[in-house]
């Protein structure tokens, strides 16, 4: 099964994973990395890579983190070229959701991380221009 880590500012890797095992329920697959204000790009790297090794399999991992060249996507960047390992960024809870599902029928973590990507970005909705175009 394709492992899945949040890597976040603060407590929200922690929290997104806590919000998406309330709705999916405990995911042996899931994982938090979070960046303490004090913590060092290096430190972050070798926590999100030591959890790698701990965890990864021939299924491969999928990292998906807060935000675009912040420490948490600096950190899984390098990832990439040293294990089966896919980094998106802008993760948002219908992006889990999405990986947690599928990661158990996926055949690789690039086809995960695509399906996770394209559920992400059709879940940002304008909500009150959707319900006036509804209203015409």
């Amino acid at each position: 099964m394709i492992k899945i880590i949040i890597a976040a500012h603060g407590e929200l890797a922690q929290e997104l994973v806590n919000s998406a095992e309330l709705i999916a329920g405990k995911q042996p697959n899931l994982y938090a990395v979070k960046r303490s204000a004090d913590d060092s790009l290096a430190q972050m790297q070798e926590r999100i890579e030591t959890l790698i090794k701990s965890v990864a399999d021939d299924d491969g991992v999928l990292i998906m983190t807060d935000m675009i060249g912040g420490t948490p996507c600096n950190a899984s960047a390098p990832m990439c070229r040293n294990f089966n390992t896919e980094v998106l960024t802008g993760v948002n809870l219908p992006m889990i959701l999405s990986a947690v599902f599928a990661s158990k029928t996926a055949g690789n973590a690039a086809e995960l991380a695509e399906k996770a990507a394209q559920d992400g970005q059709k879940s940002i909705i304008n909500i009150k221009k959707m319900l006036a175009s509804r209203m015409k």
